[in-house]
């Protein structure tokens, strides 16, 4: 079983930001990141938070961390069973 999780890009941790009306300085600042860039760079694909700061984002956020990355999610998902994505 081989999961390519670079090959998704999309994930949800913008549109969650904006439902909660806040900015990347503000989320950058609720986790104690050094750079608001770094919240960038999760936001567009270019790089997966460690798991404390998806943890962090779920909570600052107020969202299950696999909502927050949903396609990666349903990718794991489908590579694990299969057999559910035929049905």
């Amino acid at each position: 079983m081989f999961c390519n999780l670079r090959s998704v890009k999309s994930n949800q941790i913008r549109r969650y930001r904006k439902k909660r009306c806040l900015r990347q300085r503000d989320v950058a600042k609720l986790l104690r990141l050094k750079h608001a860039n770094d919240l960038y760079r999760w936001e567009t694909g270019q790089k997966f938070p460690s798991l404390i700061n998806a943890l962090k984002l779920s909570a600052a956020l107020h969202c299950p961390v696999e909502l927050l990355f949903l396609d990666h999610f349903k990718q794991i998902r489908q590579e694990m069973y299969p057999e559910r994505a035929e049905q």
